[in-house]
């Protein structure tokens, strides 16, 4: 990466108060799409103060305010003010990780409203989505927390815009929302796409929602997904809500990267936009060391696999990062006081 592409690095003091943060599922959308149209991804990731170390590890975490900038670098290179709708057209339920698996096997638009909205803040901490009612009819809400503007627009879109294009599938190619509100003034019209077709758009009302029948949501979907990665919420990150703290955001960052092979300090660091020293120093503060928040991965994660999986003691030992097996079991024993052998067979008989 060029001196012009280095990474802009937060402030320690940056983490010392309350941090709003999200997946990586959910602005992998933006940087996917604005890769596809040709756009200086990795020079706009860096100048955001975001890492390369994070793409392709959907569950870790990036705060808040770097994705928003980097939103809205995306959108004035790419110069257009819809680029949350676009983002929105573009996604996939898959994108998401085992939150967008989770939707995909619902059957219902019920159960797919109730799936997405009940751990969605395990996905986002900034933004809030929410169902009303309003006589016969219901109103899908999304809101922005602390955020206005162009860049809040963008967000809000970018969340509707999948929703929509759900109830759609689940209502048929006739259906349309009666209204739809953009919380937003934008200073040109919506896409010309068949989505928005037959809907009235009100421009600039202060509130993002879209409007649906309440008997639409005992609709089927036509088609239902089979992934089985997800077969509940426990074990991926969905079943709590996100952490708003520096020691919280490092416990994700250690469990999501030890999933996908990687322990080292430098690369939670630098994950996190911050230098290793200012890293340690911090924790350090709480009375807390890298060394035994990994180890409480290490743990958390071996109970969850010799639990839930039938991965070998072996592979187990390989991906937390252990030289072997056996120092493996013998750090498992002295914290849990049984083999993993052991542990796995009293799971069983359980």
């Amino acid at each position: 990466m060029s001196s012009s592409e280095r990474l802009r690095l937060m402030r320690p003091r940056d983490f010392k108060g309350p941090i709003q943060p999200m997946r990586v599922a959910v602005l992998s959308r933006y940087i996917r799409y604005v890769e596809a149209v040709g756009a200086p991804v990795e020079r706009l990731l860096a100048r955001s103060g975001i890492s390369a170390v994070l793409l392709g590890n959907p569950m870790a975490l990036v705060r808040q305010e770097s994705a928003t900038r980097f939103i809205d670098l995306a959108g004035r290179c790419l110069g257009t003010e819809h680029l949350g709708v676009q983002v929105g057209l573009a996604l996939m339920l898959d994108d998401l990780g085992p939150y967008g698996q989770m939707l995909y096997r619902s059957i219902t638009l019920h159960e797919y409203m109730r799936k997405g909205i009940g751990c969605y803040d395990a996905m986002v901490t900034g933004q809030r989505i929410w169902l009303t009612a309003h006589g016969e009819e219901l109103r899908f809400n999304v809101a922005n927390l602390g955020q206005t503007g162009e860049t809040a627009y963008q967000t809000e879109m970018e969340t509707l815009v999948p929703c929509l294009e759900r109830c759609k599938e689940a209502a048929g190619p006739d259906w349309s929302p009666r209204v739809i509100s953009l919380g937003h003034r934008t200073r040109t019209t919506l896409p010309d796409v068949e989505l928005f077709d037959g809907s009235r758009i009100l421009n600039g009302t202060g509130e993002t929602y879209f409007t649906l029948p309440r008997t639409l949501l005992e609709r089927r979907f036509p088609k239902v997904g089979d992934c089985e990665q997800v077969t509940d919420n426990s074990g991926c990150g969905l079943d709590h809500p996100l952490p708003n703290d520096l020691s919280g955001m490092v416990r994700v960052q250690i469990e999501s990267f030890l999933r996908q092979g990687t322990y080292q300090v430098d690369a939670i660091a630098e994950s996190l936009a911050i230098s290793k020293r200012s890293l340690q120093r911090l924790l350090a503060e709480q009375g807390l060391s890298y060394s035994q928040m990994l180890a409480e991965a290490r743990q958390r994660l071996a109970i969850d696999w010799l639990e839930n999986t039938d991965k070998t003691v072996g592979e187990i030992a390989f991906d937390l990062g252990y030289t072997d097996s056996s120092n493996f079991s013998r750090a498992f024993r002295r914290e849990v006081g049984l083999t993993p052998q052991a542990f796995r067979g009293s799971s069983e008989n359980g």
